[in-house]
């Protein structure tokens, strides 16, 4: 830490934290609402995801990451944003990643005895897939592969 902070000439007082390794897992679910008024709205979006992401999760995982992939309204499949569009009931698809709480709050602990604060806990393919791909590679369907010395992780 006290490296970055000499070459960034700054002082890190938060961090964003990378997890890898067997304890994380990613499952596909679903969510359906009901559309509040004739057109999906921001909170019927909002309201299908928290419902896609509430599923039951054994007490020893959280949630670390909730992608929608697509969502439907009545019959209409693969939209990408419903925001204005008529219907009755809504539904998403989503990639949900989780990772096992002990060994995040372990990490999270050895970093604030460090005296830094942890921003949020990210999925370090993820990461790499944020810092690599364009949105327009990432609609294209490309993988990322990271190769590291003990894992190897795709996004």
């Amino acid at each position: 830490v006290d490296q970055a902070e000499l070459m960034a000439d700054c002082q890190i007082t938060s961090v964003y934290l990378g997890l890898s390794g067997k304890h994380i897992e990613c499952r596909n679910e679903t969510g359906m609402v009901p559309v509040s008024e004739e057109e999906v709205t921001q909170e019927d979006m909002d309201n299908v995801i928290h419902t896609a992401k509430s599923v039951r999760l054994s007490d020893e995982h959280r949630v670390l990451h909730v992608i929608p992939q697509e969502y439907s309204i009545d019959f209409q499949e693969g939209i990408k944003n419903p925001i204005g569009l008529s219907g009755v009931r809504m539904h998403a698809k989503v990639h949900l990643i989780t990772c096992h709480n002990d060994m995040a709050r372990n990490i999270e602990k050895c970093v604030e005895r460090l005296g830094l604060r942890v921003d949020q806990l990210i999925f370090s393919a993820l990461a790499s897939s944020y810092a690599v791909l364009t949105e327009d590679e990432k609609e294209l369907g490309v993988c990322v592969v990271d190769i590291g010395a003990g894992t190897t992780d795709m996004a």
